[in-house]
C-alpha cells in the first residue's frame, strides 16, 4: 500500500529494523495469514444450517466466495444475501464486513485491550502494516482514535438511514438494514438486505448522500481522518494529495456518468433534472470502492461501464477501507506524466520532491494488478460464455474490492469464482 510520505520525517523507520529481525513472521505475513484463517472461518460458519433460510444449502464454493467478499469488503455475491441468509447468516456477514473494513488486528487489538494485555511489538508492526503508518510507535493510541471515528460515523449514518427506511418497513427491520447498510457503507463493502440492492431509493437524497457520505468517510484513509478531525494539525502531503485526487475523481465520474446515460432509458433517462445529478453523483462515489447502486449496471452504456472500471482499479486511498491501486498511486502516475511532458527528471507535488523509490513503487503497483486483471479475464474468458466486457467488469471490481456486478456473478462456473475470490483477496491485502 502506497502512502506519500515528507521524507525529511522518515528516518526514524530505520529504528526499528533491528527489532524486526528478532520476529518469526513479518508483519505482511501476519496479516495475509490471518485473512485467510478468517475467511476460512467465516466460510465453514456460513455453510451452518443457521446461517441459511430454510430450503437453502450453500456450497463450499460460494461459502468462500461469500465469506472472502465480505472479509476484503468487496461485495460482489453468487446468492441474495437478503432471501438465501437467515437473520443470522446476514449478522456473520456483517461481522466479517465490520472485521475487514478496520482490519482483523485492529478487532484483536480492541479485544486485548479490554482483557488487559500488552500489546506486543509483533501486533504494533502488523497494525503499523494495516493502516499504513510510518513507525510502530503510537500505533495502539492511533487504533484506538480509529475505532472512536468508525463507531462515531456510522453510528450517525445508522441514524441518518434509520430516517430514510422506517415508514416502508417496520421498525426492526428498518433497524437492521441500517445498521448494516451503515457498516456495510463506511467499510466500503456494497453487501444490502434489499435484493434490488438500494434501487429503490434512486431518488431519495437522505439514504443517496447519507451512503455516499459513507462511502467517502471510509475511504479517503483513516490518516486523513485524524488529520481532518485534529484541528491544530495541518494537513500532510499524503492527505492533500488523497483528498485533491478523491475530489477530481468524483467530478469527472459525476460529469460523465451523466453526459453518457443521462438519455439511457434504462438507467437515467426517466429522471428529472435533478434525479439525474443526484444518481450520476452516487453512481460516481461508489465505485470508490463501495459497489452500492441505484441503477442497474448492466443497463448502462459500454463507454460509462470503461468509466467505471477505470474508477474501479484506481479505488480508494491508503490506510482506508477501499481497495485498488489507490488514489495516491494515481496522483503519482500523473505526476510521472507531467514530468515527461515539461522534460524533467522529478516528480513533485507542492513543492516537494517524491523519492525515486517511491515513484518506482507506484509504477510496479499500477503495472502488476493490469496485467493480473488481463490475464484472468482472458482465462475467464477462454471457457465462460457471456459478454466480454462484463467479464472484464466482474474481474475489475474484484481487484478493487468494489462489487459492483453487471449481474454474472451468480451465473459464473466454479473456477471463475475461484479466480474472482483470488483477485478480491489480492486486492485486498
Amino acid at each position: 500500500m502506497l502512502v506519500i510520505r515528507d521524507t525529511r520525517k522518515s528516518t526514524s523507520v530505520f529504528g526499528s529494523i533491528n527489532h524486526e529481525r528478532h520476529i518469526m513472521f513479518k508483519p505482511a505475513q501476519i496479516i495475509l495469514l490471518g485473512y485467510i484463517t478468517v475467511i476460512l472461518l467465516g466460510s465453514l460458519i456460513l455453510m451452518l444450517p443457521a446461517m441459511t433460510a430454510p430450503g437453502k444449502d450453500l456450497t463450499f464454493i460460494d461459502a468462500v466466495f461469500t465469506s472472502t467478499s465480505a472479509i476484503c469488503v468487496t461485495g460482489l455475491t453468487v446468492v441474495d444475501t437478503a432471501t438465501f441468509f437467515s437473520f443470522w447468516g446476514q449478522i456473520v456477514i456483517l461481522v466479517l464486513i465490520q472485521c475487514g473494513g478496520l482490519g482483523y488486528m485492529t478487532l484483536t487489538t480492541l479485544i486485548a485491550i479490554g482483557l488487559g494485555r500488552r500489546i506486543e511489538y509483533r501486533d504494533r508492526l502488523a497494525l503499523k502494516e494495516t493502516f499504513s503508518l510510518e513507525t510502530p510507535g503510537g500505533v495502539v493510541r492511533f487504533t484506538l482514535n480509529v475505532l472512536k471515528y468508525t463507531f462515531t460515523i456510522e453510528g450517525a449514518g445508522i441514524v441518518l438511514l434509520l430516517l430514510g427506511f422506517y415508514g416502508k418497513y417496520p421498525f426492526p427491520k428498518a433497524f437492521f438494514a441500517a445498521i448494516f447498510h451503515s457498516i456495510s457503507a463506511f467499510c466500503n463493502a456494497g453487501f444490502s438486505v434489499f435484493s434490488n440492492n438500494l434501487e429503490d431509493y434512486v431518488q431519495s437524497p437522505l439514504i443517496s448522500l447519507t451512503i455516499c457520505s459513507l462511502i467517502i468517510l471510509g475511504g479517503i484513509g483513516f490518516m486523513v481522518l485524524k488529520e481532518i478531525f485534529d484541528r491544530n494539525r495541518t494537513l500532510s502531503l499524503h492527505s492533500k494529495v488523497a483528498i485533491r485526487v478523491t475530489i477530481l475523481l468524483l467530478l469527472i465520474g459525476t460529469v460523465f456518468i451523466f453526459l453518457f446515460e443521462k438519455n439511457n432509458p434504462d438507467t437515467l433517462g426517466n429522471f428529472t433534472i435533478s434525479g439525474k445529478i443526484l444518481s450520476s453523483f452516487f453512481q460516481a462515489v461508489t465505485p470508490r470502492t463501495a459497489g452500492y447502486n441505484t441503477i442497474k449496471i448492466g443497463l448502462m452504456r459500454p463507454i460509462s461501464l470503461f468509466l467505471v472500471m477505470f474508477l474501479m482499479f484506481i479505488g480508494a486511498s491508503p490506510g482506508g477501507t477501499g481497495g485498488g491501486i489507490k488514489t495516491t498511486t494515481f496522483a503519482l502516475l500523473l505526476g510521472i506524466v507531467k514530468g515527461v511532458a515539461q522534460e524533467k527528471n522529478r516528480v513533485e507535488y507542492f513543492h516537494r520532491r517524491i523519492p525515486s523509490e517511491i515513484i518506482y513503487r507506484a509504477t510496479a503497483q499500477t503495472i502488476l494488478p493490469f496485467f493480473l486483471v488481463f490475464i484472468v479475464t482472458m482465462i475467464i474468458m477462454s471457457y465462460q460464455p457471456g459478454n466480454p466486457i462484463h467479464v472484464l467488469f466482474e474481474v475489475i471490481s474484484a481487484f478493487g474490492t468494489v462489487g459492483l456486478s453487471t449481474g454474472i456473478t451468480p451465473t459464473l462456473f466454479s473456477l471463475s469464482k475461484f479466480l474472482l475470490v483470488i483477485m478480491m483477496y489480492y486486492g485486498k491485502v
